[in-house]
C-alpha cells in the first residue's frame, strides 16, 4: 500500500519558530505553497499560511515581529505511513489543502498538498464524464474589484469576505485576479498598500465554461501551476471562482462510492472461499460483528451482526486475541475451539481516525487434529511397546550378566574356597598327631572367619551393583571403576591377563548413574578378557585410562587384543550382534552399554582400534 511519505516533500517547509515574519513569508515564497512550517526541536508547533498574514495585515504591520504570534497554533498532522486513501477524508473533514506529517517521535517527515492526490486518483474516481457544473452551483453574487481600486480595497475585501482570491474587473469584463500569494509577495517587498491593482494583478485570467469536464480542469491547473479557476456560462458571463479544494471535496464523495464498490466486491470474493471470515468492528474499545462471508455464518449461524463477538469465541480467547492486538498489527495461527470444532485463527488490525476494524479469519483443522490426535495414540502405542522391549531386553540382558556374574564370583571363591579346605585338612592332621593345641586351633579357626568375612563381603559387592540409581547423581568416577575392577579381578588372575589401571592423582566426579556406570565398564572389561582368551593372546593385557578436557572426561578402556575387523565396526553396538553366537553370546553387552550412557543422557561411547588391540571410549560430563 502506498503511503503519504512516499509523495511528501520536506524542502523549503519548515523554519525555526524563532524566525521572524518577513523571514517565514521569504520561505513561503521558496516553497510557492503559501504556508511555511514552524519547527521547535524538529518538531511541528504552529503553520503560517497566506490567511494568516492577510488576516493580520495592516499598512504599518512590522516584518520584523515574531512569525509565531501570527501563525496558526493547532498543526493538524497526522503520521507519515497514513495510506493515500485516508488523506481524502482528512483534508475535507479538516476543510484544509495541506497535511502535515510526523514520525513516531512526532517529529516533523515533510508536508503532502491537496492538489499533489490528483496523481494518485485512479481515473475512475473522478469520472470521465463529471463536469465543473456537477461540481460547483451559480454564486448569486461574485466578489470583484476595478481595475483602478486600491490594493488595500482588495485587501479590505479579502478579509470581510474570507476569500482567498478576487477578481479584478473594467467594467463588464475580467482582466485580472488577485490572489493571497500576490499579496504575499507584495507584502514581503513592502509595496505601498495604497497602490492600485492593476499594477500588480496576474492576468490574464484563466477561465473554462461550466461544461468543461472536470478532468480537463485538472490537467490545465497542473500545467498552469495554479489552485484556482474562474467558471463562466457559455457566453462568458462569470459564475464562481473554482479551487482545488473545491473539485477535492467533490472527489471525496466519488471516492467514497467507488470504495463502497470495491468492498462489495471483495466481500462477493470472500464468500466464495472456503474459510470463515468475520470483520469486527471496534469502536472505542466495543468491538461487534461488522460482516460475515457465507462460511462463517454456515458454521457460527445467522443473525450475528451487529452483536458482541463473545457471542462466538469464549470470553478468555477473545481476550487473548484482543490483547494481542493492542500490540500487534496482525495474528497468525492462534488455536481456539468453537462448537466442539478446533480453528486457527489469524487477522489483520486496521485504523481510522476514530475507529479499528479486525478482520479474522478461521480455519477449520477440527480433521487436522483429529488426524494428529491418532498419530500421537499410535505414536504413544509405538512408545509403549518400544519401552516394553526395552524392558524385556534389559531382563534379558541382566540374566546375561547374572550369569557371566556366577562365574566372576566362582573365580572369586576358588582360592578362599580352598584355603578353608586346606584349614580344615590342618586341623584335622593336628588332631591325629595330637599336636592341636588350643592356640594352635583358635588361629585356624580366626583364619577361616576372615575368608568366610571376604566370601561374604564379596556377596554384597555383586548384590550392590545390580541395584539401579533411580536419579542423576555426581560421583567419584574413579570409585565406580573400581568396583567394576574388583568384580572381575579374579577372572583376569585366573587367565593371567594383566590390569593396568592409571589413576589420576585427583579424585575426579561426574554427572550420571553409578551404578550404570559401573555395569558399562565391566561390560567393556569382560567384553576384552574374552578376546584375550578367545585369541590366546601372549602376554594379554587390558588398560583403563582417564583424561580430562575442560568440563569433559573420557574413560579408555583398550586391549592387546589385535582389533576389531573394519567390516563390522560398525554394527558392534547394534542389538544381538555377536561374533560369539556359537559360544552363547547374546550380542546384548555393547548394545545395552551404549542404551544405558545415552538414553539416560549420562555420555557417548565410541569404539576403534589403537595400535595392538581395541579401544573403546566413554565420555561423560563433569559434576560440580
Amino acid at each position: 500500500m502506498r503511503t503519504l511519505k512516499k509523495i511528501a516533500t520536506k524542502k523549503n517547509f519548515t523554519i525555526d519558530f524563532h524566525c521572524t515574519l518577513k523571514e517565514a513569508m521569504y520561505q513561503m515564497r521558496q516553497n510557492a505553497d503559501g504556508s511555511v512550517v514552524l519547527l521547535n526541536d524538529n518538531k511541528p508547533v504552529a503553520i503560517l499560511t497566506e490567511s494568516d498574514i492577510i488576516n493580520a495585515l495592516g499598512q504599518k504591520m512590522d516584518l520584523q515581529e515574531k512569525a509565531y504570534s501570527f501563525a496558526t497554533k493547532k498543526v493538524i498532522s497526522t503520521h507519515e505511513n497514513r495510506p493515500i486513501d485516508f488523506a481524502f477524508n482528512f483534508l475535507s473533514e479538516h476543510n484544509i489543502r495541506r497535511i502535515v506529517l510526523t514520525d513516531s517521535q512526532q517529529k516533523f517527515a515533510g508536508v503532502v498538498l491537496q492538489e499533489d492526490l490528483f496523481d494518485y486518483l485512479e481515473e475512475d474516481v473522478y469520472k470521465v464524464d463529471l463536469q465543473i457544473s456537477h461540481i460547483k452551483k451559480r454564486q448569486n453574487e461574485m466578489v470583484t474589484v476595478e481595475r483602478d481600486a486600491s490594493l488595500l480595497n482588495a485587501l479590505d475585501l479579502m478579509k470581510s469576505y474570507h476569500i482567498g482570491s478576487i477578481v479584478v474587473m473594467e467594467g463588464q469584463k475580467f482582466v485580472g485576479i488577485l490572489t493571497e500569494k500576490d499579496i504575499l509577495k507584495l507584502t514581503y517587498q513592502e509595496v505601498d498598500m495604497s497602490e492600485k491593482i492593476e499594477k500588480y494583478m496576474s492576468s490574464p485570467v484563466y477561465s473554462v465554461e461550466e461544461n468543461t469536464l472536470v478532468t480537463e480542469v485538472i490537467a490545465l491547473m497542473k500545467i498552469k501551476k495554479i489552485r484556482r479557476i474562474l467558471v463562466t456560462d457559455s457566453y462568458g458571463v462569470m459564475l464562481s471562482i473554482l479551487t482545488n479544494r473545491d473539485i477535492l471535496k467533490q472527489i471525496k464523495g466519488n471516492y467514497s462510492r467507488i470504495l463502497q464498490i470495491k468492498i462489495k466486491h471483495a466481500q462477493e470474493i470472500m464468500d466464495l472461499l472456503p474459510e470463515a471470515i468475520i470483520e469486527v468492528f471496534d469502536g472505542k474499545g466495543n468491538p461487534i460483528i461488522h460482516w460475515m462471508n457465507k462460511k462463517a455464518k454456515k458454521i457460527f449461524g445467522e443473525g450475528l451482526i451487529d452483536k458482541k463477538l463473545i457471542t462466538v469465541f469464549s470470553q478468555d480467547d477473545w481476550e487473548s486475541i484482543y490483547r494481542h492486538f493492542q500490540k500487534q498489527s496482525s495474528l497468525s495461527n492462534k488455536r481456539v475451539t468453537i462448537k466442539n470444532l478446533s480453528f486457527e485463527v489469524s487477522g489483520t488490525l486496521s485504523k481510522n481516525l476514530h475507529n479499528s476494524y479486525i478482520k479474522l479469519i478461521f480455519k477449520d483443522v477440527t480433521e487436522h487434529e483429529k488426524t494428529k490426535q491418532k498419530l500421537q495414540d499410535e505414536i504413544d502405542k509405538q512408545i509403549e511397546k518400544r519401552l516394553e522391549n526395552e524392558y524385556l531386553l534389559m531382563q534379558q540382558s541382566k540374566l546375561a550378566t547374572m550369569g557371566e556374574m556366577i562365574g566372576h564370583i566362582a573365580h572369586q571363591w576358588r582360592q578362599p574356597l580352598a584355603q578353608l579346605g586346606g584349614i580344615f585338612m590342618n586341623l584335622d592332621a593336628a588332631y591325629e598327631f595330637e599336636e592341636l593345641t588350643p592356640e594352635y586351633f583358635k588361629k585356624k579357626v580366626q583364619n577361616g572367619n576372615e575368608l568366610i568375612k571376604y566370601m561374604s563381603h564379596t556377596i554384597d559387592d555383586f548384590r550392590h551393583f545390580f541395584q539401579p540409581n533411580h536419579t542423576k547423581e555426581t560421583f567419584d568416577l574413579l570409585q565406580y571403576i573400581q568396583s567394576a575392577v574388583n568384580i572381575i579381578t579374579a577372572s583376569l588372575t585366573y587367565h593371567h591377563i594383566v590390569l593396568d589401571v592409571k589413576r589420576p592423582k585427583e579424585p575426579i566426579f561426574v554427572l550420571g548413574y553409578p551404578g550404570e556406570f559401573s555395569q558399562v565398564v565391566l561390560n567393556l572389561l569382560d567384553n576384552a578378557k574374552d578376546i584375550l582368551v578367545e585369541r590366546n593372546i601372549e602376554k594379554p593385557h587390558i588398560m583403563i585410562e582417564v583424561k580430562e578436557d575442560g568440563k569433559k572426561v573420557t574413560v579408555l578402556i583398550s586391549d592387546n587384543g589385535g582389533g576389531i575387523d573394519e567390516a563390522i565396526i560398525d554394527k558392534i553396538f547394534d542389538i544381538y550382534f555377536t561374533t560369539k553366537a556359537k559360544k552363547g553370546g547374546s550380542g546384548l553387552g555393547l548394545y545395552m552399554s551404549k542404551l544405558i550412557l545415552e538414553s539416560k543422557e549420562m555420555g557417548k561411547i565410541t569404539a576403534g582400534n589403537a595400535d595392538s588391540g581395541a579401544c573403546f571410549a566413554i565420555k561423560l560430563t563433569k559434576g560440580h
